[in-house]
Order: structure tokens, then C-alpha cells, then sequence
């Protein structure tokens, strides 16, 4: 059985949604074995509809991940476009992922000391990872699935390739990176209505 830590390669599916309106995500590893679900919870249906023909970009929304067994693993909780934060499910902070310039992202731990960075190509869609002393240690990249897909809905693909084994926090922070690119950079797939 793989887990959600320990894999060197995974996928994050995001199911079809109407833009906006509730984050959704299933991580999987190289072989498609579900490893982790995460949701946001709680968001009512009149807030939903709000999202989808307001936008909501910008807005908070924290995201739970649990294992296929439902055993809470992460919280992944942007604060905003430029900031999200990663901690247990009892709220013990890991550490947070802050956007610095276009597309490029510094992994801070607990502490705001910087232990890796995130860089992004021109168009958003291949991140380099590199920690602390600049290696390469990992890539995430963002599938094209389709320009009505894309344009239209929340369904967006992610994979992940880790390169070595990482420590701790830094291999949190890259497990959770996709989750947090997506909700900074294109869980507000809205437009306005009126």
C-alpha cells in the first residue's frame, strides 16, 4: 500500500465543478491508487452560486485532505492570493507556500525560514522545485486537458515527480504545493455574470 508521503510520483485529479464554487481534489500515486481526498467543507450551496456568478477568486478556502480511509493527513488553507498555509489537522503549522513574483513561490517552514521555492514557467503550468541549497528536487506540472475544460470548469490536472527523498517540512510542503498553486492561481476560473 503506498501513502501519500512516501510516493516519488502522484496525480491530483480535480473533478468537474462549476468554476468557483467548492474546491474539490484526489490524489493518486504513479499506479492510479487513491491515496488522499481533500474538500472544502462546509460551504452552502447559496455561497457556492455566489462564487460561481461573482468570482472568489481572492477568498479564503481552506481545503481538508484525508487518506482513502478518511483519516485526516493536511489542511491546506489560502489565505489569500499571495499566501497559503499547510498544517496538520489539529492546526500544528508545516509551513506555507508565499507567492514572490509571477509564478515563483517560496516553502517556508513554521518559522517563515525559507527552505525551498517553487518556480514557475512563463505560463504557469511547470514548477520547478528546489530546495534549500538550489537543487532540483522535484517538478510539478499542470496538464492541459482541453480548452473547453479548461476555460470552462474547475478540472484541472496535476502531476508530481520527486526526484529524492525529502525532509520534513519540505516534503509536506511539495506534496501540498498542487493543492496550493491551483486554489493561488486557478481556482478562480470565474466570470462575472451581469
Amino acid at each position: 500500500m503506498s501513502d501519500l508521503f512516501g510516493s516519488p510520483v502522484l496525480r491530483v485529479d480535480q473533478p468537474r465543478g462549476a468554476p468557483a464554487a467548492r474546491s474539490r481534489y484526489r490524489v493518486y500515486d504513479g499506479d492510479g491508487t487513491l491515496l488522499a481526498i481533500g474538500e472544502e467543507r462546509g460551504v452552502s450551496l447559496a455561497r457556492q452560486t455566489a462564487r460561481t456568478a461573482f468570482g472568489g477568486s481572492d477568498a479564503a478556502r481552506t481545503v481538508h485532505v484525508e487518506n482513502g480511509q478518511g483519516t485526516p493527513l493536511l489542511t491546506v488553507e489560502k489565505q489569500n492570493a499571495r499566501n497559503t498555509r499547510v498544517s496538520t489537522p489539529d492546526g500544528h503549522l508545516h509551513g506555507t507556500l508565499r507567492n514572490v513574483r509571477l509564478y515563483e513561490y517560496a516553502l517556508l517552514d513554521a518559522a517563515e525560514r525559507q527552505i525551498g521555492s517553487l518556480g514557475g514557467n512563463r505560463v504557469g503550468r511547470k514548477f520547478r522545485v528546489l530546495d534549500g541549497h538550489g537543487h532540483h528536487v522535484a517538478q510539478i506540472e499542470k496538464k492541459w486537458k482541453g480548452a473547453a475544460t479548461e476555460l470552462l470548469t474547475t478540472a484541472d490536472r496535476y502531476s508530481v515527480e520527486i526526484f529524492q527523498p525529502l525532509p520534513d517540512p519540505l516534503r509536506v510542503l511539495v506534496v501540498a504545493a498542487p493543492l496550493a498553486i491551483d486554489l493561488m492561481l486557478y481556482e478562480g476560473k470565474d466570470w462575472p455574470v451581469g
